[in-house]
């Protein structure tokens, strides 16, 4: 009994002391615990003039919460029925994004055939590129011909536009030819005037010979004029005389590169014929010449030079 009280008063000294010692250890820390609490309530002093402007924040930031849920239950039905309204839209799209989906292996073997072509051509292009400059070099002899034709080509379209000009005149020419019966004759004694619209115009023997005298025969008209220039203006005098509303005629031989116009002049009676005074401006080459002759009208109706 004495031998247990005794290990009992040896295990109490001990706690005390372990107990003693742990106080004596926390007394150690009480003054670095006071200086904490002593900042700490510094810390507390420096904040609690704040607290209230915290607080006035917070009531701000509340009420801002209650806005925003507020608009939030306002925007949610629109946004829901907006949603609502796409999914067909998303749907279509799901079902054309299947769709093109099956049609990409499709798509893909496109793709391969058209590398495959690729490829073809690309082993084909130096056979092409000789002949692109086959065509080039061709190209370059034909601009070259164009170039070398182009001065010529001028002188044609010159007289293109000249032909041009006359052509009213011919077709006036012809039918005053043709209405005036008194120009028309047999063909057995007439002399035939190369026409250039529908074949061969047919003046009488008369006529003809009464117009042998608008070129002189000693003027240089007479030397470079052809055959067919004076059958030219021949066809163009009776045409023009003829015509009481047509004081001016032109022709032009485009085979020969001359040409004249024809002009009338004064009216005058002689041996009591009517009678005008005829102009003829002549052009041949570089050279040009007037003639002006007096023809008459006869009693058969037929104009002569007097």
């Amino acid at each position: 009994m004495v031998k247990q009280f005794s290990y009992s008063q040896a295990l109490l000294a001990i706690a005390i002391a372990l107990l003693a010692l742990s106080l004596f250890k926390f007394t150690m820390h009480v003054p670095a615990i006071i200086s904490a609490i002593e900042k700490t309530t510094k810390t507390v002093d420096l904040v609690s003039p704040k607290v209230d402007d915290i607080v006035n924040e917070v009531a701000l930031v509340r009420v801002e919460v209650s806005k925003v849920r507020k608009l939030v239950a306002q925007q949610t039905p629109v946004i829901l029925s907006q949603v609502e309204a796409s999914l067909p839209v998303v749907q279509q799209v799901v079902v054309e994004s299947e769709y093109y989906s099956r049609q990409l292996p499709a798509l893909l073997n496109q793709i391969a055939n058209i590398e495959q072509q690729v490829e073809k051509l690309q082993t084909s292009m130096p056979a092409i590129l000789k002949r692109v400059d086959a065509v080039v070099k061709t190209t370059n002899n034909t601009t070259e011909e164009v170039a070398r034709w182009r001065p010529h080509s001028t002188r044609y379209l010159e007289e293109i536009e000249l032909s041009r000009e006359y052509i009213p005149n011919y077709l006036s020419r012809i039918e005053n030819t043709v209405v005036d019966a008194k120009t028309i004759g047999s063909e057995a004694s007439s002399g035939l005037v190369s026409g250039f619209f529908k074949g061969v115009i047919s003046l009488p023997f008369e006529v003809v010979s009464g117009l042998t005298g608008i070129v002189d025969a000693d003027s240089r008209s007479a030397k470079y004029l052809t055959a067919q220039d004076v059958a030219l203006m021949q066809e163009k005098v009776v045409a023009l005389l003829n015509d009481s509303n047509q004081t001016k005629a032109a022709w032009q031989n485009v085979k020969s590169g001359n040409r004249g116009t024809i002009i009338k002049g004064k009216k005058t009676t002689r041996n009591k014929q009517q009678c005008l005074m005829v102009i003829f401006n002549n052009h041949f080459g570089n050279d040009k010449e007037t003639l002006k002759e007096l023809m008459c009208i006869n009693d058969k109706g037929l104009w002569k030079v007097s």
